[in-house]
Parts: C-alpha cells; sequence; structure tokens
C-alpha cells in the first residue's frame, strides 16, 4: 500500500551554480599602493580564490571568493579591504524580505 500523505513543500533557492557572486556580501579589495605582491594573501586562501595579476600583483576570483576575509587578516601591510556588495539578484532580495 502507498503512503498517501502529502510532501511538505520546501524553499528551493537557487545558488547560480557554483559561483559565490550570489550570495557573498563582502568582496576583498587591493590597495596596489601599499601591496608588496608577498603572496600571504594567496597561500591564506582556503578556497584558490586569489590569483596573481599580469603585473604581479594580487585580486579575487568572483566567482570563487566567498568572502570571508582571511586574506584580510593575512595581509602585512593592511592593503585589502573588504568592500560591501551593494547589488543583489531578485531572488535574494526576496528571500532576505521572507527569511530576515
Amino acid at each position: 500500500m502507498q503512503n498517501a500523505q502529502t510532501p511538505k513543500p520546501s524553499l528551493t533557492i537557487p545558488v547560480g551554480g557554483s559561483s559565490n557572486e550570489y550570495w557573498r556580501f563582502e568582496r576583498p579589495v587591493w590597495n596596489t599602493d601599499k601591496c608588496i605582491r608577498c603572496g600571504a594573501c594567496y597561500l591564506a586562501c582556503p578556497d584558490g580564490a586569489i590569483v596573481q595579476t599580469s603585473e604581479g600583483y594580487y585580486d579575487a576570483d568572483p566567482r570563487l571568493c566567498k568572502g570571508c576575509g582571511i586574506c584580510k587578516q593575512q595581509c602585512w601591510t593592511g592593503c585589502i579591504s573588504l568592500e560591501t556588495c551593494d547589488q543583489r539578484p531578485p531572488w535574494v532580495v526576496l528571500v532576505q524580505k521572507i527569511i530576515p
């Protein structure tokens, strides 16, 4: 005999594939005037999101960066700051209204 219970609805949130761009609230920004290109941020990133630019400086890949701030904490010169991400996809705004 089959179970006649109706399944409970669930809140499904699209995550945009494997990208972190849609849920990250802060992103690291480098001040190249202070950066000594030591690579401490690159070594400290737990997600491998930091890449070296052609000039030898570092930057975060927005698809991989989670905005955790470990790179900022490990920076010797203080050249990394966390910038708030202002743009939010419509589904994030909707979820924030439903689940405060």
